[in-house]
């Protein structure tokens, strides 16, 4: 299994950022390698969601459960995938005032078929920083 996490500061508040990461269909628009995403489900701070991304080559097509504490911390873990067998991780968003927030972002990765360890640990651990400044990017307007 992959496994990275990543903390950074941002210079957006913590309603805006809670915005851009819950409004899970416009990940499309900014996030690279997501096709499309529809949420299934939707009712008192958790979320179904499915995923459409490209990655390695190939579509991936993935449903995520989603637990919101809104403008603090979202949470998912895999339902079903056809190529992972996990995919776990979630945001913590701690307001630091003044229009500023500290955001750790982590992830565990596992695929049914076999990916060289040294790829995916480079491909999440190289996509966590850019992936993150697209939110933030994303959250100022």
């Amino acid at each position: 299994m992959a496994e990275a996490s990543k903390t950074m500061e941002m210079n957006v508040s913590a309603a805006a950022l809670w915005k851009t990461i819950t409004n899970y269909e416009g990940y499309s628009q900014f996030v690279d390698g997501v096709k499309s995403v529809q949420v299934l489900s939707r009712a008192g701070g958790n979320a179904r969601v499915q995923y459409n991304i490209e990655l390695l080559g190939k579509t991936i097509t993935y449903t995520l459960d989603h637990v919101e504490v809104p403008e603090k911390e979202m949470t998912w873990q895999l339902v079903e995938s056809n190529v992972m067998k996990a995919n776990d991780g979630g945001w913590t968003i701690k307001d630091l005032g003044s229009g500023r927030v500290s955001v750790t972002y982590r992830l565990a990765l596992e695929f049914k078929i076999f990916v060289p360890g040294m790829i995916l640990n480079g491909l999440v651990k190289n996509m966590l920083p850019r992936m993150m400044e697209s939110f933030e990017k994303r959250s100022h307007g």
